[in-house]
């Protein structure tokens, strides 16, 4: 089956994914998760022992969230980010210490902030903060942070995101096997046809090539 022949029979399937997001065409999107279906048509394996929509969602939903999170909705949004993160925070804290579920006046004056900011802080960025527990979950950039010792937040991941593009294809697929498919060491050797010991030095080496884009 050519690329031309699996984005029309996958179809359906990238507008079902497109209809998480929002303030973002729909068209736009489309485009998005063409670009994503046709990663991971190039880089599917069947010797994953996953099936191919499994393995295409995160490419699909990955090049959807990244043009959500360029456009310019989402950025004024962003302002309200910090903000509903502590909020979250804040609801732990008190539940422990209230055994029960604080209200939001509550909430507020624990945090000394404005009702009001809260409200359309959290109202404004739920579906946000929703797409991006998926995204992290999908891409594996948590553990990415964690491998590289960056701080797990949006704007490191995104910086992630970029980095990795910057790396040649078979960085990028060790760094894929390894990170997002969790496989070890032997099997992304195994997978790839390469040894073990150069799988560990081409990880070592685009950890680098991470941390140094980053930091850059």
């Amino acid at each position: 089956m050519t690329e031309e022949e699996t984005v029309v029979q996958y179809e359906l399937f990238i507008y079902k994914i497109a209809k998480k997001f929002y303030n973002v065409e729909i068209s736009d999107l489309y485009q998005a998760g063409c670009i994503g279906l046709i990663k991971a048509y190039r880089k599917y394996n069947e010797n994953l022992g996953v099936d191919f929509m499994s393995f295409a969602y995160k490419y699909v939903f990955g090049e959807m969230y990244e043009l959500a999170n360029k456009s310019r909705d989402i950025k004024i949004n962003k302002q309200y980010l910090k903000i509903a993160k502590e909020i979250e925070k804040a609801k732990n804290e008190l539940t422990q210490k209230l055994n029960r579920i604080p209200s939001l006046t509550e909430i507020c004056l624990y945090l000394e902030i404005d009702e009001r900011l809260a409200y359309d802080a959290f109202s404004m960025t739920s579906t946000m903060l929703s797409l991006e527990d998926e995204y992290q979950t999908l891409t594996g950039e948590v553990k990415i942070s964690d491998m590289i010792g960056v701080e797990n937040n949006i704007d490191d991941q995104i910086l992630i995101s970029s980095s990795i593009e910057t790396l040649d294809p078979l960085e990028q697929s060790v760094i894929d096997y390894r990170y997002f498919q969790d496989l070890t060491q032997t099997e992304t050797a195994e997978a790839l046809g390469i040894s073990q010991v150069k799988v560990s030095r081409l990880e070592n080496k685009c950890k680098k090539k991470i941390k140094e884009y980053i930091a850059a």
